[in-house]
């Protein structure tokens, strides 16, 4: 029970860390909410200020940055 337990919490665990790279939206990190991320609708909005090569984890220019990292509720 031991082993199962350790073995899904590592599981876990690996997912949580590589959500990005997989595309895993619901695991991916948020935008914060500001005025400025709750106006961005497109990818361009979005490189205005971070630079997808600059991002690492396997983003492209072409990604639907949206899609991923949503708007967390409150500050």
């Amino acid at each position: 029970m031991k082993k199962v337990l350790i073995l899904s919490s590592l599981l876990c665990l690996i997912l949580a860390v590589s959500a990005c790279v997989h595309r895993i939206a619901p695991l991916s990190p948020h935008r914060t909410n500001t005025d400025f991320h709750q106006q961005a609708q497109s990818n361009q909005a979005c490189s205005e200020c971070h630079a997808p090569a600059e991002l690492g984890r396997g983003h492209q220019a072409a990604d639907d940055c949206l899609r991923c990292h949503r708007i967390v509720q409150g500050d």
